[in-house]
This record gives structure tokens, C-alpha cells and sequence, in this order.
């Protein structure tokens, strides 16, 4: 019986310094969503992306968009785990860009499948509120906001500001009895009849989502 004990205890020990081992291996890899900000000027995103390949690491998805004088950046990267405190002292060092690192998972998230997919697209006058109203009808619709890009612009005549919306949202598998795509362009129609604007959910098939850049 003691024999047998410590044979356990022997064998625990050593899965446990092999954790440790792996866990601290230079392989590991260390995932982290990366949010930088500053005013616009050039070379921004080749600032950002030499110091992840500076430490053996890399991109995964990345946005970025001109936001009036400011440009903004979102990467998925991932990088070795010795190398973790090291680039996070470079990124917050950068200069005249504020940043900021979230530690995230890729490889344990569970895989989410999308029963439904719409791209819904709104032309006409800028309101207040306007984002949130629409968003906040697709929400009550259980529908998840995935992607969103807005823009302003003058009217040539009048002087009337014009605003654009475009963007992708879904709904998790399994889909709910009560979902009715038809019926929420109805609610969508209404919406946009009220605010002076047309708004529009179009179905959108795997390959026009890819496209699109989904």
C-alpha cells in the first residue's frame, strides 16, 4: 500500500512539473486582443504589427478604419508566452498611441454556428439616436450585431447632413420557432419611415458572407 502511494505521489509530481514545463514552453502561444488609438498619420499599422513580429508573433484578424483625425486599430494576435510582458511594455510605449491588450482565448472557445445571417443597410437623414434605435430593434429581434460601419456626409443641396449604415448580424443555432426575418423588415420599414431613412435586411448566403469579409 505505501509502496503504491508513493508510486502515485511520484507519478502526480511528475505530470505536474511536465504542466509546468508545457505551460512555460516557448511554443506556447499567449492570445490577445489589441486596441490602439491615436491621431491619423502614416506608418500606424506598420508600427503596430512590426512590434507582434518583432517577439515571434502573429496577426490573426485586424480592423482598422480613419475615424475623423484619429485612426484606430483592433488586432487578434498572438504571441509566445516569454515573450507576453516584453510586448506589452512595446505596444504601451509607442508614441502618441494609446493602447490597450485584452487577454482572450481562441483554441477552448466553443464553435458558435450561425443558423441565420442578414446584412442590413439604412440611406437617408442623419437623427439622433439613430444607431441605437435600429441596433436595439435587431437586438429585440435576437439578432447579434457582428459587424458595423457608419459614415456622414453634407447633402449637395440643402445642407442636410445624409447618414449611412452597413452591417452584419445573426442569429445562433438552434433558431428560435419565433424568428421571422420577414417580419422584422416590416419592423425595419416602420423604423426607417419614422426617422426619414430607408433600412433594409437582406438574407445573406455563405458565400456573399465571405465575401463581405465575415
Amino acid at each position: 500500500m505505501i509502496a503504491s502511494v508513493t508510486r502515485f505521489r511520484l507519478s502526480f509530481t511528475s505530470i505536474m512539473r511536465a504542466s509546468r514545463l508545457l505551460s512555460t514552453s516557448p511554443n506556447a502561444k499567449h492570445h490577445m486582443v489589441i486596441s490602439a488609438l491615436g491621431e491619423d498619420r502614416t506608418g500606424i499599422v506598420a508600427d503596430m504589427t512590426k512590434l507582434v513580429t518583432d517577439v515571434g508573433g502573429n496577426v490573426g484578424d485586424s480592423r482598422a478604419m480613419k475615424l475623423g483625425s484619429h485612426f484606430s486599430l483592433m488586432m487578434l494576435v498572438s504571441v509566445p508566452e516569454a515573450k507576453v510582458d516584453c510586448f506589452k511594455s512595446s505596444i504601451h510605449s509607442v508614441k502618441d498611441i494609446e493602447t490597450l491588450a485584452i487577454e482572450t482565448t481562441v483554441a477552448d472557445s466553443p464553435t458558435i454556428v450561425t443558423a441565420y445571417e442578414g446584412k442590413f443597410i439604412l440611406d437617408g437623414a442623419d437623427s439622433p439616436g439613430i444607431v441605437h434605435k435600429v441596433t436595439r430593434l435587431l437586438a429585440e429581434n435576437g439578432m447579434n450585431i457582428n459587424d458595423l460601419r457608419t459614415s456622414e456626409e453634407s447633402a449637395p443641396f440643402g445642407g442636410t447632413t445624409l447618414f449611412s449604415m452597413e452591417g452584419m448580424a445573426t442569429v445562433n443555432s438552434p433558431l428560435p420557432k419565433t424568428f421571422d426575418p420577414d417580419n422584422i423588415r416590416l419592423k425595419l420599414a416602420d423604423l426607417g419611415d419614422s426617422l426619414n431613412c430607408d433600412i433594409s435586411l437582406e438574407d445573406v448566403e455563405e458565400e456573399s458572407a465571405a465575401m463581405y469579409g465575415m
